[in-house]
Parts: structure tokens; C-alpha cells; sequence
């Protein structure tokens, strides 16, 4: 029972990532080319801040379930009915948690460097275009970021959706 809970909370909190990741890169990305430019940075900040602490509050509760989970004896193998689920159980543990270190890595990166330098406000000595240009070249950066963030995340939710009976390359 407290197994089948916390596979359930581990999709969830792996749902309402990808689906934060998704909303950023569907939504809000392309609406950003339709709001006036003055309100576009105000959104953006208040986005980016929102986002940051939901990310890293999902990425945090899956942590947290995962080693929950392990506590616990793991996931049920379908084909075995016990815990564990063998090798392959082995390697896609360790592969979400390659995957989890680089989406929180991703995420520190875009909230604590990109995401501030978007918004960076002219020093007295500092030269207006050269200010635009870095605020550009940081907004191209983000996008890249979240699009590879998306992409690593999905990565993420196949290998954890994935049925312990199965391995890659078997048929399902």
C-alpha cells in the first residue's frame, strides 16, 4: 500500500514538472512575443521566479519520494510481484538520478545566472546598448536552456514511466 502511494506521488510530482516545463515552453514563451515590451520584462521576472520555486519544489518532493521508495523496498516488479526489480531497476534508478543532478543543475542555472542577467538594470557608467545586447544574449541563452530542460525532463518521465518489466529493446 504505502508503495503504491508513493508511486503515485513520485508521477505526480514528475507530472506537474513536466507540465511546468511544457507550460513555460507552449505558453508562455510564444504569448511573450505579443505583450508589450515595458510589461514583457515585469512578466518575465515574476514568471521566472514563480517557475524557479515550483521546479525546484517538484524537483525536491521527487527526491524525496524516490528515497522514500527505496526505504520501503522499492517498486513492485510486475513480473516477479516483489520488490526491487533487478538490474534494469538498478539502472533506472541511476539514470533518474543522472537525470534529477542535471535538471536541478539546469534549473540553479537558469534562476541564480540567466534568469538575473535578463533583468540586469544600467549602472550610471554603463553603456544603454551594450546592456541591451547582454539582456539579449542572456534571453537567447534561456530559451536554449528550457528547451534543453524540456527535453532532458520528458527524457526523465519515459525512463520513469517505464515498466519494470521491461527492459529497453524487449518487446512491450
Amino acid at each position: 500500500m504505502i508503495r503504491t502511494a508513493l508511486g503515485y506521488l513520485f508521477t505526480v510530482e514528475w507530472a506537474v514538472y513536466v507540465g511546468g516545463a511544457l507550460f513555460m515552453e507552449l505558453v508562455w514563451r510564444p504569448l511573450q512575443r505579443h505583450v508589450p515590451p515595458a510589461q514583457t520584462g515585469v512578466l518575465c521576472n515574476a514568471m521566472g521566479r514563480r517557475y524557479r520555486w515550483l521546479a525546484l519544489g517538484s524537483l525536491g518532493l521527487i527526491a524525496a519520494t524516490a528515497v522514500a521508495w527505496q526505504v520501503v523496498g522499492g517498486p513492485t516488479s510486475p513480473v516477479s510481484g516483489v520488490a526491487g526489480g533487478g538490474a534494469f531497476a538498478a539502472w533506472r534508478s541511476a539514470g533518474l538520478a543522472a537525470i534529477w543532478a542535471v535538471l536541478v543543475a539546469l534549473v540553479a542555472a537558469m534562476g541564480l545566472l540567466v534568469h538575473p542577467r535578463s533583468h540586469a538594470r544600467r549602472r550610471p557608467d554603463e553603456d544603454s546598448d551594450e546592456l541591451r545586447r547582454l539582456r539579449l544574449r542572456a534571453i537567447r541563452v534561456m530559451d536554449v536552456l528550457l528547451r534543453v530542460e524540456l527535453g532532458v525532463a520528458l527524457a526523465g518521465a519515459l525512463v520513469a514511466a517505464w515498466p519494470l518489466g521491461s527492459a529497453p529493446g524487449l518487446a512491450l
